[in-house]
């Protein structure tokens, strides 16, 4: 199709123009589409070329005859076939294959406050085109976790760039206290979900997992665009989702005993991970460049005996202060 850009919606616009009998000129389809671009704040078309362009790619493509008729000195189009649209075309195979590996990965969502809309996606597919839907991937999730009412509500705030109040228990108060923030960004780590906001009153980017969360409404107030932070490579530099912005990466160097070896190569811990040196019995020394935070520790820990922190010093300090604290419980 010409003018690619929007081509698909422009697409969906003109068949409905087709399927009329009055028929429609293309200075007529390009207003109705741009009128349908405007709202999504997309650009507009310029010239009745792309629209008659795009009606020979749906002959073409579809196999139907798009007629002319001549209204005075105007020439309007429409379908020969007044039953004809190209979303009454049949699926092949492959659009099926496809459309299943899709829902398969939105039925992620199932469940979810706000997503039962995909439990309907899923029956009106079904008897639509005859499919039935399988289930062929699962997601390690934790449909029971606390917090996921806010989901939904937390995610169209965000997407409408509203100011909220929110209710917050963290673990070391005894209760509730109320912020005023404007949200980011929704991140999932270790099957929970982390809310990332501007603070109102510290004016920082501030994370609130999902299941502290006591409650919160919309309030007044001009939203603060998020000039702080790329979430598209906050991630970068870390295990997990904390970090300090004064913090910088750290080469972590360990030592990871054979047993543990094969795991790791098939897994890396983070994607700058390097294998620095094989040895002779099987083990060999790795590194990675993160900053050091409280899911690396975690994650450090539940390796156990089979992975040793070398450098730095300090965090390797902090792993050993940890599995000697670990040690009194067991004495």
């Amino acid at each position: 199709m010409a003018n690619v850009k929007s081509g698909a919606f422009r697409e969906i616009i003109i068949d409905r123009c087709l399927q009329s009998r009055r028929g429609y000129s293309t200075m007529e389809i390009m207003k109705k589409c741009n009128d349908a671009l405007e709202r999504r704040c997309e650009p507009l078309i310029t010239a009745t070329n792309t629209i008659r362009n795009d009606i020979l790619s749906i002959e073409n493509r579809w196999n139907v005859v798009v007629e002319p008729i001549k209204i005075g000195r105007n020439i309007r189009y429409r379908y020969q076939d007044p039953n004809f649209s190209i979303f009454n075309f049949p699926l092949n195979e492959n659009e099926i294959a496809q459309l299943n590996q899709a829902v398969s990965l939105l039925k992620r969502f199932e469940g979810m406050p706000g997503f039962d809309w995909v439990d309907e996606l899923n029956a009106h597919l079904q008897s639509t085109i005859n499919l039935e839907l399988r289930h062929i991937v699962g997601f390690d999730e934790n449909k029971q976790l606390k917090g996921m009412e806010y989901f939904t509500p937390l995610f169209e705030c965000i997407s409408r760039k509203e100011v909220i109040k929110l209710q917050y228990q963290s673990y070391k108060e005894n209760s509730a206290k109320t912020y005023v923030i404007h949200p980011y960004y929704l991140k999932e780590y270790n099957q929970r979900w982390f809310l990332f906001a501007l603070n109102n009153e510290c004016q920082h980017i501030t994370i609130f997992p999902l299941d502290r969360i006591k409650g919160f409404t919309k309030t007044f107030g001009l939203f603060i665009e998020n000039n702080k932070v790329d979430f598209e490579h906050y991630f970068d530099n870390i295990i997990g989702v904390s970090s300090n912005k004064s913090d910088v990466p750290t080469i972590i160097i360990l030592k990871v005993c054979a047993e543990q070896l094969p795991y790791m190569l098939t897994k890396p811990l983070h994607h700058t991970q390097v294998v620095r040196e094989f040895m002779q019995d099987g083990d060999a020394i790795i590194s990675i460049k993160v900053i050091p935070n409280f899911e690396l520790i975690q994650q450090l820990l539940s390796f156990g005996e089979r992975v040793t922190v070398l450098e730095p010093e300090t965090l390797r300090d902090e792993i050993k202060h940890r599995i000697e604290n670990n040690l009194k419980n067991y004495r």
